[in-house]
């Protein structure tokens, strides 16, 4: 971990951390005592320090700071005891955001680490074995949608940076980078007695809350990663269809800007994917299997001052439609237009279509969702199926 704080102080300030000889700091109420270890730092802390009207940086514990944290405290006045070595200085405490005209955040991974760029950094594979059963609808006992065997993989890294301006009471920059991998796979099968309208169906197999980011006092990040696995489901009479969908997206990449969405960009999102579909009826239906990641930032800067959330969600999803005739409702959730039968019936068989869709979007949940990234990919030209025993046995192809 490694982070960089640039901060301009509204008073001339002391770190006393840099100082070596320092032996001991005592902090009470209305006063700072700081003893040296040697004379020569001593008489030039007398030389150097202004009188009054400047701050000191502790970290020394006990009543002058908590943990992992720096104390700030105002000094009025200033005392030299030679004979002890003895800096006291008459002093109030404060912090950082009451002393503070500008401050820079970088966070970010030290450049000598094998890990390259990016700070926070997690790597996770879930395996679920079994069948996973999305519909438990009591008023649906005739429908029954599962997802088989889903797998999910993948890796996220984060930094960020954050510039505020007391000044303007404002943050004036503020933004973080996401790398982002997922692979996904799994094999939804619908079975269905009745008809049923457009309904989605998910199921969330995981989430994962990455160790967070924190320089105490100032600012603490808090990723999290969260999984859905689904599938839009609408058919027109009693059918079994099983479809497949694997998914790989190797290096995504988003710049997500809190402040501005016109400065929020990807890059990256080249997925490779693969697909199955079988139907065992001449019925009308949709399957739509998905699978959607989010990756979501929380960030709080000085206890509240600041506190913004944002993400990047992958969703891709294998769309598939089945249709006797032209007059079949086709609705999805991703707004993907299918491509019109060019024939009002196919004769002795089903009209197909089957489309892969990708789509990125980015948000800072306060302010914005937008869409960065979207491809519609046709599978099959869309046409007629014809209608034969093969289709029953899952080897049916579509002809143009």
């Amino acid at each position: 971990m490694s982070a960089l704080i640039q901060a301009t102080m509204k008073l001339p300030s002391v770190l006393l951390e840099d100082i070596e000889s320092i032996s001991s700091v005592d902090c009470s109420a209305d006063s700072v005592a700081i003893k040296f270890g040697n004379q020569a730092d001593f008489e030039e802390s007398f030389a150097d320090w202004p009188s009054s009207n400047f701050i000191l940086f502790t970290s020394h514990l006990g009543d002058c700071d908590t943990d992992n944290e720096r104390g700030l405290y105002v000094v009025s006045s200033v005392t030299f005891d030679n004979a002890t070595f003895t800096v006291t200085a008459s002093s109030k405490k404060s912090t950082f955001d009451e002393q503070t005209d500008e401050m820079t955040i970088e966070y970010t991974k030290p450049a000598d680490t094998d890990v390259a760029k990016r700070e926070i950094t997690q790597t996770w594979f879930g395996d679920f074995p079994g069948n996973l059963i999305l519909n438990d609808d009591p008023l649906k006992k005739s429908l029954s949608v599962s997802v088989h065997e889903p797998k999910l993989g993948g890796n996220i890294a984060v930094s960020g940076h954050l510039h505020f301006s007391w000044l303007k009471l404002k943050a004036t920059s503020f933004y973080v980078d996401v790398d982002l991998g997922l692979s996904a796979s799994a094999n939804v099968k619908v079975s269905a007695g009745l008809s049923y309208d457009n309904d989605v169906y998910t199921f969330s197999p995981a989430s994962i809350t990455i160790s967070a980011f924190s320089i105490p006092g100032i600012l603490d990040v808090g990723p999290a990663l969260a999984f859905t696995m689904g599938v839009e489901v609408a058919a027109s009479g009693t059918v079994e269809i099983s479809a497949d969908l694997s998914a790989t997206i190797s290096n995504g990449k988003a710049h997500i800007d809190f402040l501005d969405s016109k400065n929020t960009v990807t890059s990256g999102w080249d997925p490779v994917y693969t697909h199955a579909v079988n139907v065992s009826a001449a019925v009308e239906a949709q399957v739509n299997p998905f699978v959607e990641l989010t990756a979501e930032m929380a960030v709080s800067f000085l206890g509240g001052l600041l506190d913004l959330s944002s993400g990047v969600r992958a969703r891709p999803t294998l769309i598939n439609v089945f249709s006797l005739n032209a007059q079949f409702n086709i609705d999805n959730a991703n707004n993907v237009t299918i491509p019109a039968s060019t024939d009002e019936s196919c004769v002795n068989g089903v009209w197909f279509s089957n489309a892969f869709d990708f789509i990125v979007t980015a948000f800072v949940t306060q302010f914005y969702e937008i869409e960065v990234y979207r491809l519609d990919v046709p599978i099959y030209k869309s046409g007629c199926w014809t209608w034969a025993p093969d289709v029953i046995a899952g080897t049916a192809k579509a002809t143009a």
